[in-house]
């Protein structure tokens, strides 16, 4: 299978399951095949400048690199681990803020 196809199986995934995406997106001079505003994933289909790509855009974005040796299901798999992730992390910062303001409140009442 082509890795065209696993990026449009992809985006199927994504529109059954009420993800917002942009395709064909451009930024800071590298050019994206699907990128996810809200979570700040990249998808890009691999090809010779990966480590460069991914060198500049880790730090502010998650990159997620589709390549001819994995099939569809695990392009789909690679995606539904690194939402879960994501979600998860801000889910933990939002109880930690959380944890804090009752805290804070707390001693302002003694």
């Amino acid at each position: 299978m082509t890795n065209e196809k696993k990026l449009e199986l992809l985006k199927e995934f994504l529109k059954e399951n009420n993800f917002a995406f942009i395709e064909d997106c451009v930024m800071h001079g590298w050019s994206m095949n699907l990128f996810m505003d809200k979570l700040k994933i990249c998808v890009r289909l691999s090809d010779e400048d990966d480590q460069k790509f991914y060198k500049k855009i880790r730090h502010r974005y998650h990159p997620l690199f589709i390549r001819e040796s994995e099939t569809a299901d695990f392009v789909i798999e690679k995606m539904q681990n690194l939402i879960f992730d994501l979600m998860t992390k801000e889910q933990k910062r939002f109880q930690k803020e959380q944890r804090q303001k009752e805290a804070k409140k707390e001693a302002q009442k003694k």
